[in-house]
């Protein structure tokens, strides 16, 4: 019984290390979730890496400011799935973003799509 009781919590215990952090990194709670906001910006990086590729553009704000704002998308492989290359955006591209932005008021979002300059809308694939 009690090589049961070993066998049981050494188990569990390997399955909570590894699920854990992959729940949390996939945590969305600290972005919207019941609003889209939409941004036109300028792209100054594409990161087409894994796990998420990211998006780098910048935003004039209603003071005339440039805000500096980073955006998590999928991964390569699910993006490639709904029409993304790595070439999908280049620096200077101007692009509508539909974004959840995150609650704490930093640039910091994650997209849900995007219109490029040709009026190519590409969804986002998580």
């Amino acid at each position: 019984m009690k090589d049961k009781l070993v066998r049981l919590f050494l188990i569990s215990s390997i399955f909570l290390t590894v699920t854990i952090p992959a729940v949390a990194h996939h945590g969305n709670a600290g972005y919207e979730q019941e609003k889209v906001t939409i941004l036109k910006g300028t792209v100054t990086e594409f990161e087409w890496n894994n796990p998420h590729g990211q998006i780098h553009f910048d935003v004039t704000d209603d003071k005339g400011e440039v805000v500096h704002w980073i955006s998590e998308c999928g991964p390569p492989l699910r993006l490639v799935e709904v029409g993304w290359t790595r070439k999908t955006l280049k620096p200077g591209d101007v692009v509508t973003f539909y974004l959840k932005v995150a609650k704490n008021g930093t640039p910091r979002a994650i997209l849900q799509k995007m219109i490029l300059p040709d009026g190519t809308v590409l969804e986002n694939r998580a």
